[in-house]
C-alpha cells in the first residue's frame, strides 16, 4: 500500500456559506448545504467508531486500520500511528472488524441492512430520482427552488433516522444520501450565483465558498466548466447535478439485494 494514503482529500461524497450552508455534529454525515439535522439523533457516536477497518481502494491499495471517522464524503483511520482520510469514491470495498477485504471492486454491502431501512431509504430517493428526471426535461430556477424543498423534507427525515447506525451498510446508504442533498442544495447556491454577477454566465472561486468547496471536492469539475480565469456557471452546475445523480445510482445499487 502506498504510504499510508497521505490525506487524500479528494471527489465526492464540504465549507460553509452564511446564508445557506450548515455543518450538522457527529456522527451523522456532513452534509454542507443548505441542511440541518435534529441533534437529537446525532449526541451519540455510532458504535462503529473505533472498529478495526479494512480498505481496499479502486487503485488497489489494501488500508488496515482504526476508524475514526465516517462522514458523507471520506473515512477517516488510524493506521501505524498515522491518520488518513479516504474519499468514499475511491473505496472499492470496506469491511468492519478486521476481517480481510475483497478486492471486487463491487460496491456492495458488507452486512444485511434492518428491514424497515431500505423501503425507508427507497422512499427518500425517490425524490432524489424525480429531481433529477425532471432536470434532464428542463426545470426553472423557482421550480427547483420547490422541488428542492420537498427533497430536504424526505431526505433529511431518512438521515435523522438512521444517522447513528451502527451498521455499516446502511451507513454507506445514508453518506451518499447525504452527500446527493449536500450537492443539490450547492447546485442552488451556484445558481443564485449567476444572477447579478456577470453578463456572460460565470462565476469565480471569490463569489462564494460554496465555488471552492465545490471545486475542492470535485477537481475535475475546474476544468470541465473552466471559462478563461472563471467557471461557466451552466457547467459547474451540470457537474455537480451529476454528481448528486451518481450518489443516488449507488445508494440504489446497495438497496438492490435488499428489495
Amino acid at each position: 500500500m502506498k504510504s499510508i494514503v497521505a490525506l487524500l482529500i479528494i471527489s465526492v461524497c464540504v465549507g460553509s456559506t452564511a446564508d445557506a450552508q450548515k455543518r450538522t455534529k457527529k456522527p451523522a454525515p456532513r452534509s454542507r448545504g443548505t441542511i440541518t439535522q435534529p441533534s437529537s439523533t446525532a449526541v451519540n457516536k455510532p458504535r462503529i467508531i473505533g472498529s478495526a477497518v479494512v480498505i481496499i481502494t479502486k487503485n488497489g491499495d489494501r488500508i488496515a486500520g482504526e476508524l475514526l471517522e465516517l462522514t458523507a464524503y471520506s473515512v477517516r483511520i488510524r493506521a501505524n500511528n498515522l491518520e488518513s482520510t479516504i474519499a468514499l469514491d475511491t473505496i472499492a470495498s470496506l469491511s468492519l472488524g478486521g476481517a480481510p477485504a475483497p478486492n471486487t471492486g463491487a460496491d456492495q454491502p458488507a452486512v444485511p441492512v434492518r428491514a424497515d431501512f431500505a423501503p425507508d431509504a427507497e422512499t427518500a430517493l425517490r425524490f432524489f430520482h424525480n429531481l433529477a428526471a425532471n432536470l434532464k426535461t428542463g426545470v426553472d430556477y423557482t421550480e427547483y427552488g420547490r422541488q428542492l424543498a420537498e427533497l430536504r423534507r424526505a431526505g433529511e427525515r431518512f438521515i435523522s433516522k438512521y444517522s447513528s447506525t451502527d451498521n455499516a451498510s446502511e451507513a454507506r446508504v445514508v453518506s451518499l444520501v447525504a452527500g446527493a442533498l449536500t450537492d443539490y442544495s450547492w447546485a442552488r447556491i451556484l445558481w443564485t450565483l449567476k444572477f447579478g454577477r456577470t453578463s456572460d454566465g460565470t462565476i469565480g472561486e471569490a463569489d462564494s465558498p460554496t465555488v471552492v468547496d465545490v471545486l475542492t471536492l470535485y477537481p475535475d469539475l475546474r476544468a470541465a466548466a473552466a471559462a478563461g480565469q472563471r467557471l461557466s456557471a451552466e457547467k459547474l452546475l451540470a457537474g455537480v447535478w451529476r454528481k448528486a445523480s451518481e450518489k443516488v445510482d449507488r445508494a440504489r445499487t446497495l438497496l438492490a439485494p435488499h428489495r
